[in-house]
């Protein structure tokens, strides 16, 4: 709706009646009152209140008298004496309301923060009797354990003891677990190589057998017996009764069944040699021992001679000896020794032994003592 001359002209004179205090505000005080009114039209009391306000100060500014003006609970103000309706004062579409005449000369009255009172000060005689001084001192803190009871402590120790014994297993089945347990390995003994004598007189070569398997001795021999080995050689066998140890001259015999009597088993040494003799028609068993006392062995084998050839029956690897051709032992000699010898079947077997020296030699052929007798005096 458009304002009508009328109407601006009446308002213009109004803001010429005004005083000059109030016809125009400082610029801040109208960019506060600007800013401060709404954009919006909302009718309320304090609008109506400021309108009457505005009608008042027209009624000044044309020298009307001012009556008294109420407002009722609803509708246009009217005052006591005569109603008037608010049509009679045309006044062009508003926005918003005016702000009152008060509200537009208030200056900002600045508010004081009321201070804090301040206590009086209370007479010695009504204050409160100090504490003694016992009552304020502060007990020093306490750090000692709290003492528990046996049965606590023996429980407590048992929970460590199974949970350390957990551990430990649990411990032992991951290491078995991820690598195998190797039992200790024992220090191998050091191997002790049995030492064999020096043998009696020179030989071409050196057999070792054992007795571990489970052969005899004879039978060991015989298979000897038929391993090659050069004419004219002697070979000694060596045997050996357990990883350690060589069998003794007695033990020897021994285990050919051989039968010795006990007055030369005390002049039987440890030192002695078994060997194999290779001859053109064999080979012929032969051994050499060294005796204790050779004299008296030599009186005693006298009587040895009715049983010598039955208890050296297994003195013959190589071929059966057969029954005696002489009934007793015969004389004979080479190189000046003297050599007592039985005749058998063969001609190029016998049973044969001489004591030369400390020594005591038993062959199964002429050929055999005749060699043994030229390599003890070094014709050989």
């Amino acid at each position: 709706m458009a304002i009508e001359p009328n109407n601006l002209k009446q308002v213009k004179d109004i803001q010429k009646a005004l005083p000059k205090s109030l016809s125009k505000p400082s610029e801040e005080e109208g960019e506060r009152t600007i800013n401060a009114l709404p954009d919006y039209e909302i009718r309320t009391m304090k609008d109506d209140l400021a309108e009457l306000g505005l009608r008042k100060l027209e009624r000044e500014a044309k020298g009307m008298p001012i009556e008294e003006i109420t407002v009722p609970e609803e509708g246009p103000a009217v005052s006591k004496k005569e109603t008037a309706p608010i049509e009679a004062f045309p006044i062009g579409p508003r926005k918003a309301p005016l702000p009152g005449t008060e509200e537009l000369i208030r200056k900002k009255e600045e508010i004081e923060i009321p201070a804090p009172p301040i206590p009086k000060p209370v007479p010695e005689e009504e204050m409160a009797p100090a504490p003694p001084e016992e009552l304020l001192k502060i007990p020093a803190p306490s750090y000692a354990p709290p003492i528990s009871s046996g049965k606590r402590k023996i429980r407590i120790g048992l929970i460590i003891l199974a949970v350390i014994i957990i551990g430990a297993g649990a411990l032992i089945y991951l290491l078995g677990k991820k690598a195998p347990v190797t039992p200790p390995v024992e220090p191998t003994p050091p191997v002790v190589t049995p030492q064999l004598s020096t043998p009696i007189i020179s030989v071409n070569e050196t057999k070792t057998i054992s007795l571990v398997s489970d052969k005899s001795l004879f039978e060991l021999l015989k298979e000897e017996a038929k391993l090659e080995q050069p004419i004219g050689t002697f070979k000694r066998i060596a045997v050996l009764k357990n990883e350690t140890e060589f069998l003794s001259a007695t033990e020897l015999l021994q285990n050919l069944e051989i039968s010795i009597p006990p007055y030369a088993l005390n002049d039987f040494k440890n030192n002695y040699t078994l060997f194999l003799y290779s001859q053109s028609t064999g080979k012929r068993l032969g051994i050499i021992i060294e005796l204790e006392n050779p004299a008296n062995l030599k009186e005693q084998l006298k009587t040895w001679e009715a049983t010598l050839l039955d208890d050296f029956k297994n003195f013959y690897p190589a071929q059966v000896p057969g029954p005696r051709a002489s009934q007793t032992f015969l004389d004979d000699t080479h190189q000046n020794v003297a050599i007592r010898y039985v005749n058998l079947p063969r001609s190029d077997l016998t049973l044969n032994y001489t004591i030369f020296n400390n020594l005591l030699v038993i062959g199964t052929s002429k050929e055999l003592i005749y060699t043994v007798i030229e390599k003890i005096l070094g014709l050989r």
